[in-house]
């Protein structure tokens, strides 16, 4: 009698290990629909939705490289080759570096006579280095001398010259053409009371 009841014993537990068996197979090999061990959902762009299914099913694939925002051309560096062309077009002349070889040597005495409104003469000692120059001066109109300070810089063969009388509060802009002896161009006078007036330039050196 005992020996039946271990029989059928054996032959339950072999016929329940036979069905989780074939469970377990059945969940291995059986493909789990619409989930996707790799995908996240924090990688898709907005609106975009990862679809994952059978062979008629369409799957979305993300370029790494692409760029949605829009901001690959402020990302790439300054090219140093187009900084000369950059400043040309923002200055409106050509570019000349700040170490600019200058043909013409502006250290000496100079006397300037301007003409228009205010007509006046200036005595100017002026000093360079590289492109540029500074210096002090006189400047007598209408029987009056006014002490000037002065400050600029040359491009080729332009003197760009600031002169201020910093007593009375007057600025004199001058554009001049230089040559060997002589200096010759326009002026803009400016006063701290709104007024200007402009007029011909012209001098010579005397040292």
């Amino acid at each position: 009698m005992s020996a039946k009841k271990s029989l059928a014993r054996r032959s339950l537990m072999v016929c329940l290990a036979t069905c989780l068996m074939a469970c377990f197979m059945t969940c291995l090999f059986v493909p789990a629909q619409g989930y996707d061990p790799l995908g996240s959902e924090i990688f898709l762009l907005p609106g975009e939705q990862r679809v994952i299914g059978g062979q008629d099913s369409v799957k979305r694939i993300i370029d790494p490289y692409a760029d949605p925002l829009g901001i690959e051309p402020l990302m790439r560096p300054i090219d140093p080759q187009h900084s000369a062309e950059y400043l040309d077009v923002i200055s409106g002349r050509d570019h000349a570096g700040p170490f600019a070889i200058i043909a013409l040597n502006l250290r000496g005495n100079w006397r300037m006579s301007m003409y228009g409104s205010m007509p006046g003469t200036i005595d100017l000692l002026l000093a360079q280095n590289k492109d540029a120059v500074f210096g002090r001066g006189i400047l007598t109109s209408a029987g009056t001398t006014k002490e000037l300070s002065a400050s600029g810089w040359t491009v080729k063969d332009v003197l760009y010259l600031d002169l201020v009388d910093l007593q009375n509060m007057m600025l004199f802009r001058c554009t001049l053409t230089m040559s060997e002896s002589s200096l010759s161009g326009s002026f803009n006078a400016y006063d701290a009371m709104g007024g200007s007036w402009s007029g011909p330039m012209q001098g010579s050196r005397l040292t």
